[in-house]
């Protein structure tokens, strides 16, 4: 690899449906000042993020191995390597899973020596759901770690609350990091000047927040969390599934579900977006001529029905 000028690295965490995704759509359309590689990490087999996002820049590495940890540091390595040796990149942006703790993939820029002569961690900006805050740090310790070692947190979602919900929920956060700047936002929008490139992460800080975030082999603590997803190559009939997907929402512990959809009787696929008992369908662009059409789902959460949840969404198909 020839050598150029070492690249600034900010990775994207947040609890499932934060909007992290949203996030990384609006750095990469508002901000013009660098030219962007992206590795996205995914739960399950199949890619839905890097789909919404593959508009916007060419440069983008996927791993679905469900969580970026110690045990697929040489993907990310290589994933890292294979961005960098575009001559034409030189900011990386990393959006984790949901339900990954950010500190191995901030560990893998302190550790391997290989990667430091090339790329700096910059920062790990954790984005919050403002609604949902208080139930996620209830049930999952690994929302409570994204919040811990953020250098910046955007709390999302922020028309969502009253002002003495979001009051509160401040005060958690400090509790868990009182060093972060915090950002209210309503879409994930932010300062972008604000937020990248700054030189941000601070070590002597993550260990005040957690002391064992040099641990390398911390147990994971998302093991209840899982996720399913599935294909079908027949149309949905869109009422029905709107239907089924809100008689679901009632029955089970839903985090995050998200999906390309193939819609009977239009030419354009739709998008799928589901955080907790809140979902939402549009549409999107046309399918392409030669362009398979099938629909994506991915459902992550709390003790799901896998066989159920197919059989509610076989009903809805043409």
């Amino acid at each position: 690899m020839v050598s150029k000028k070492v690249v600034p690295v900010s990775i994207l965490t947040g609890f499932l449906g934060a909007g992290k995704t949203t996030l990384l759509n609006y750095i990469l359309k508002e901000q013009t000042d660098y030219r962007f590689g992206v590795i996205i990490n995914e739960v399950g087999e199949i890619g839905i993020d890097g789909k919404l996002v593959e508009a916007q820049t060419e440069d983008i590495v996927e791993m679905s191995n469900g969580c970026l940890c110690c045990t697929v540091r040489k993907d990310l390595v290589k994933g890292v390597q294979k961005l960098l040796k575009r001559d034409h990149v030189d900011y990386i942006l990393i959006e984790t899973t949901g339900v990954a703790d950010p500190g191995p993939i901030a560990q893998t820029f302190l550790n391997i020596p290989q990667l430091q002569q090339y790329a700096r961690l910059d920062s790990i900006i954790t984005v919050v759901d403002a609604e949902h805050l208080p139930a996620q740090l209830r049930e999952a310790e690994v929302a409570r770690e994204q919040i811990a070692l953020g250098d910046f947190i955007l709390l999302n979602k922020t028309d969502l609350v009253t002002a003495e919900h979001l009051g509160i929920i401040k005060e958690q956060i400090f509790e868990l990091n009182p060093h972060a700047r915090i950002f209210q936002t309503e879409h994930s929008r932010v300062p972008l000047k604000e937020l990248l490139d700054l030189n941000a992460f601070n070590l002597d800080l993550k260990l005040s927040n957690a002391p064992d975030f040099l641990d390398e082999f911390k147990r994971n603590t998302h093991s209840d969390i899982t996720s399913f997803s599935f294909k079908f190559d027949r149309p949905f009939a869109v009422e029905e599934l709107e239907t089924q997907l809100e008689e679901l929402a009632k029955r089970s512990k839903v985090y995050r579900s998200k999906g390309i959809l193939w819609i009977g009787g239009t030419p354009r696929r739709a998008v799928f977006h589901g955080v907790n008992n809140r979902f939402t369908i549009y549409w999107d662009r046309l399918w392409e001529k030669d362009e398979p059409r099938l629909s994506q789902l991915v459902f992550i959460g709390k003790d799901l029905d896998q066989p159920q949840i197919e059989e509610s969404l076989r009903r809805c198909l043409g």
